[in-house]
């Protein structure tokens, strides 16, 4: 009788443990706003942006997902099933919908998220850029190759 006192003594510590092991770094919290922020913010405007502007919205909306998937990868390897993860997200976007669409004050600013999103961005002027980027860095080893096809 003692011994089961006793396991029972240990249960909220063991179940306190199976909980601080699913925990993400602040970091990784802050991702997976910004993401599911910038996602919101496009979503909501991408109907009134204009033609013009529609594929650097698109290049910030997929840089929104892509800190989204990051974020959802360090949620699961930190022990987080699916449905916790899918959770989240889904208190997240409720959470920065009205952040993003009335303009009230988040727990992240533009500037806290900014830096996250940028390099994960291929903004629509890049991929002509890198199209003939390539093609300069590649001349080094590969231009031989385009040489020797064009001589061809």
């Amino acid at each position: 009788m003692k011994r089961f006192i006793s396991a029972l003594a240990l249960a909220p510590v063991l179940f306190a443990t199976a909980a601080q092991a699913q925990t993400v770094s602040d970091d990784v919290a802050k991702q997976l706003w910004c993401g599911e922020a910038y996602s919101v913010y496009v979503t909501t405007q991408l109907p009134s942006v204009p033609e013009e502007q529609k594929a650097s919205a698109q290049a910030l909306l997929d840089g929104a997902n892509k800190l989204i998937d990051q974020a959802t990868q360090a949620y699961l390897n930190a022990g987080f099933t699916e449905e916790q993860v899918n959770k989240v997200k889904a208190d997240l976007i409720a959470e920065v919908t009205p952040v993003v669409t009335t303009g009230a004050p988040g727990k992240y600013s533009p500037s806290d998220c900014q830096p996250l999103i940028t390099p994960l961005m291929v903004e629509p002027s890049a991929p002509s850029s890198e199209e003939s980027a390539p093609d300069t860095s590649s001349s080094d080893a590969p231009a031989s190759d385009a040489s020797s096809s064009s001589a061809q």
